[in-house]
């Protein structure tokens, strides 16, 4: 561990890193050699301790992301970079070596400044204003007990298992206090139970000490401080933990309910509904372009950095070849099948219309707005995907072309030009909707169905799953509520589950939630962790699905493996059953 005079280096660079975001955070963060001299009598850079778990949260990086990680280790999508550790640990390639989940070491080093801040943080003098220096240790005491609930909600989530030998599930170890060489680093895991509490427990002194949003002029509380943590944002991450605690995998363990679980995003839902547009908010260039001072859209509570004017760069990676694109995250004929017909129904179901050599007729119109199929026109261009011709560029297995018949739509602004011919790339600004409204409204239709079994139960919300699910689909087209209206009267638990669990899948496609949910729903039959990866070959006029590779998912990787070098070196970290 680095001595407290130390510690700030890694800090520093992470505060620096966010000073080029535009509207989120205001620069400040210089090179500090003393700790007692230079950072705790200097509010701003004594901030910069929370500066690195914040960092941890940028787009692109360790725990939220804008782009898809997660979802390429299951059967919703595949890339043509063949080496992709995501893409390999789904295929058999997760140990406790080799683990793209891995939270560990970028926990750990944020709880560490975290620690230190909360230990610090009185001795600092936030204003000369009384008033005002009351309320800054408030509101940073708020983010910093936020911050460390969050980051034990990954840590847990990542790491969580049974040990071989011992009934209870664990969780990690609990870390309350900053460590220095004099520490006892040989810590045993809390249990999942303790754990979870102590995550609950720090959110519950955050939403305690923070607003619930940023508005007005006010210096401490005002909107310019948007783009930080606020109480709602907390509530919502509350509200997750428990999503996930209540869930098949660990609620025999959490103490956690769904009726909790729903009744935590009903106090944040209340007022709200279904966003008309929010379906596509990664595309409203001018709502996006008129972003300050961390303003929010409509879809979202809590979103990342607006990138540049100029970015193209996930068109360039994702877009066709034929429009300058490496085509390098594209769906599967899995995730295409999930997308039901036009009138509302899946497509294996009696009743559907669904044609195997006319596949995308009549469909669910969110599979146009979301995913580039054989014959969708994408940027004034008809894309074809089969390889019959060998100089059609965006053709099965060409050079950057899809391995699956498909390319990703969802995210991609069609303003962005990424053509080298066109001189300078023509960009537009993006960002990540880190908890959006769609995902909450989802999160309460599942929990209240799970807690009362009855698809029409409004419980503290005021709306059902039903009315949620309709609305959701609505938005994206389907105006056929005849399937909906069928299980509404007769359906079984098991068609209603069903059915949300993949509105879910279609809904937050590509935002990496699939490969968490598939294993806290810890149901191998209805939600499989292994299926064969499918893509669609269109040959000879021909529709053929065709296998491409298989999952290769053992039982006990529903719950991931501690770091093995870790486990190597501590004597009482316990390794989960089968890594």
């Amino acid at each position: 561990m680095m001595k407290v005079n130390n510690i700030l280096t890694i800090s520093d660079v992470a505060a620096l890193s966010l000073t080029g975001c535009d509207d989120m955070f205001e620069p400040g963060i210089e090179q500090h050699p003393d700790f007692e001299q230079q950072i705790v009598s200097n509010p701003s850079y004594f901030y910069g301790l929370l500066m690195t778990p914040y960092s941890k949260l940028n787009d692109q990086n360790t725990f939220i992301s804008n782009r898809i990680h997660e979802d390429l280790a299951t059967s919703d999508f595949y890339t043509n970079q063949l080496t992709d550790s995501w893409l390999l640990m789904g295929r058999g390639g997760w140990t406790a070596k080799n683990n793209p989940v891995d939270k560990w070491k970028d926990v750990r080093e944020s709880m560490q400044y975290i620690n230190i801040f909360l230990e610090n943080m009185d001795r600092v003098t936030w204003s000369k204003n009384e008033e005002n220096n009351a309320k800054f240790k408030k509101r940073l005491t708020g983010e910093a007990y936020a911050l460390r609930g969050l980051m034990n909600y990954f840590f847990l989530r990542a790491h969580a298992g049974y040990v071989e030998g011992e009934s209870q599930m664990m969780g990690v170890p609990i870390l309350t206090a900053s460590e220095d060489v004099n520490s006892d680093f040989n810590l045993p895991r809390a249990t999942f139970k303790e754990t979870l509490n102590q995550i609950m427990s720090d959110f519950d002194v955050a939403i305690e000490n923070l607003p619930a949003v940023y508005t007005g002029d006010d210096l401490v509380y005002g909107q310019g401080r948007n783009g930080l943590i606020n109480g709602t944002i907390v509530k919502a991450l509350k509200a997750e933990a428990a999503l996930m605690a209540a869930s098949p995998l660990y609620a025999s363990e959490s103490g956690i309910t769904w009726q909790q679980a729903a009744d935590y995003v009903a106090e944040i839902l209340q007022g709200h509904q279904i966003v008309p547009d929010g379906n596509t908010w990664y595309a409203h260039t001018e709502e996006i372009n008129a972003f300050n001072n961390g303003s929010l859209p409509p879809e979202a509570i809590w979103r990342g950095d607006r990138t540049g004017e100029d970015d193209v760069a996930f068109e360039k990676d994702c877009y066709p070849p034929s429009l300058y694109g490496s085509g390098r995250c594209t769906p599967t004929q899995n995730l295409v099948d999930a997308f039901p017909m036009a009138n509302g129904y899946p497509i294996n179901e009696a009743g559907s219309g669904y044609n195997a050599q006319n596949p995308y007729a009549n469909r669910d119109p969110r599979l146009d707005l979301y995913i580039i199929h054989h014959g969708s026109t994408f940027k004034g261009t008809t894309i074809n995907v089969s390889p019959d011709d060998n100089t059609n560029k965006d053709g099965l297995n060409m050079t950057n072309a899809t391995y699956t018949g498909y390319y990703l739509k969802k995210f991609m602004n069609e303003e962005v030009d990424v053509s080298s011919a066109a001189g300078k790339a023509n960009g537009r600004r993006h960002y990540k909707a880190r908890i959006r409204y769609t995902e909450l409204f989802l999160n309460y239709a599942e929990a209240q169905f799970e807690a009362t079994k009855d698809f029409n139960s409004a419980g503290k919300l005021g709306m059902s799953p039903y009315e949620i699910i309709k609305a959701i689909r609505q938005r994206g087209g389907i105006t056929n509520d005849t399937y909906l209206e069928k299980l509404k009267t007769s359906g079984t638990e098991a068609q209603i589950r069903a059915l949300i669990h993949n509105e879910r899948r279609i809904e937050l496609m590509g935002e990496n939630f699939r490969f968490w949910d598939l294993r806290r729903w810890n149901d191998p039959v209805n939600d499989p962790l292994n299926e064969p990866i499918k893509r669609m070959n269109v040959s000879n006029g021909k529709y053929n699905v065709e296998t491409i590779d298989e999952l290769r998912y053992e039982d006990y990787m529903y719950y991931g493996p501690m770091p093995e070098n870790e486990v190597l070196k501590w004597s009482n970290l316990k390794q989960n059953k089968g890594w």
